[in-house]
């Protein structure tokens, strides 16, 4: 018996629900395959995806001064504040004939 007739004879075996799982398997499995083939032709080098060469090695490791440091930010401001301010800035849009922020 060749593989193709054992597979649809063990098919034809299983109950419907089971039969369609295996048909959704083997459409993952044709979908895999084509994406590895697609993987295959679309370059992975970041010069095939357009990027000129050199170009991260130039940016990642071009900063010869100082370590960079990032001064403290403060504290955070409560979100209730920020839309009473854009509130107050649409009412004033508003009373001075501008159309309303979106």
């Amino acid at each position: 018996m060749s593989p193709e007739q054992e597979l649809l004879t063990k098919w034809r075996s299983l109950p419907q629900d089971k039969q369609e799982e295996v048909l959704d398997f083997v459409e993952f499995l044709q979908l895999k395959i084509k994406l590895q083939e697609k993987e295959k032709i679309q370059p992975t080098t970041p010069e095939g995806k357009g990027w000129n060469s050199g170009f991260f090695e130039e940016v990642i490791g071009g900063w010869v001064g100082e370590p960079l440091k990032r001064p403290e930010q403060g504290e955070k401001e409560p979100q209730q504040e920020i839309w009473v301010r854009i509130e107050a800035a649409e009412a004033v849009s508003t009373s001075v004939g501008l159309l309303p922020l979106e």
